[in-house]
C-alpha cells in the first residue's frame, strides 16, 4: 500500500510512558507530509513534462521521417531533371546534326546542278561562239565576193 501526505498527517501513535514528544513528532510528520506532497506534486509535473516532450520527440521524428522521405524525392527528381535534360540535349545535338548534313547534302546537289549547268552554259558559248564566227566568216566571204564584183 502506498503511503500519502494524508496517511502521514493523519497517522496517530500511542502515548506511551518515556515516549517521543508528541509535539516534536507532529511537527515531523507535519513536515514529511507537506515534503511528500511536494514531491509528489514535483513527480506528476515531471511525468507529465516526459510525456510532453515524449509527444514532441514523436512529432520531431514524425517530421525528420517526412523531411528525410521529401530530400529523397527532391534528390530523385533532380536527378530525373538531369537525367531528361541530357536526353533532350542529346536529341537536340542530334536533330542538330541531321539538319547540318541535310543542309550539307542540298548544298553539295546545287553545286554539282549548278556546274553542270555551267558546263552546258559554257558549251552554248562555244557553240554560239562557233556559229558567230561561221557567221562572220560567211559575211565576210560574202562582202569580199560583193567587192570583188563591184571592182
Amino acid at each position: 500500500m502506498r503511503i500519502t501526505p494524508i496517511d502521514i498527517q493523519e497517522q496517530k501513535f500511542k502515548i506511551v510512558f518515556r515516549g517521543y514528544d508528541k509535539a516534536e513528532v507532529d511537527a515531523f510528520l507535519d513536515t514529511v507530509a507537506t515534503e511528500m506532497e511536494d514531491l509528489l506534486r514535483e513527480n506528476s509535473f515531471i511525468k507529465e513534462e516526459i510525456d510532453r516532450l515524449n509527444k514532441e520527440v514523436e512529432r520531431l521524428m514524425a517530421m525528420e521521417d517526412t523531411l528525410k522521405d521529401t530530400i529523397i524525392s527532391a534528390q530523385k527528381m533532380s536527378e530525373d531533371f538531369k537525367e531528361t535534360a541530357r536526353r533532350e540535349a542529346e536529341n537536340i545535338v542530334a536533330e542538330a546534326r541531321v539538319r547540318a548534313e541535310k543542309i550539307l547534302f542540298d548544298a553539295e546537289r546545287r553545286v554539282s546542278e549548278l556546274t553542270s549547268e555551267l558546263v552546258k552554259v559554257s558549251g552554248k558559248a562555244v557553240e554560239i561562239r562557233e556559229t558567230v564566227k561561221a557567221l562572220l566568216s560567211s559575211f565576210l566571204e560574202n562582202i569580199e565576193k560583193v567587192t570583188k564584183l563591184e571592182k
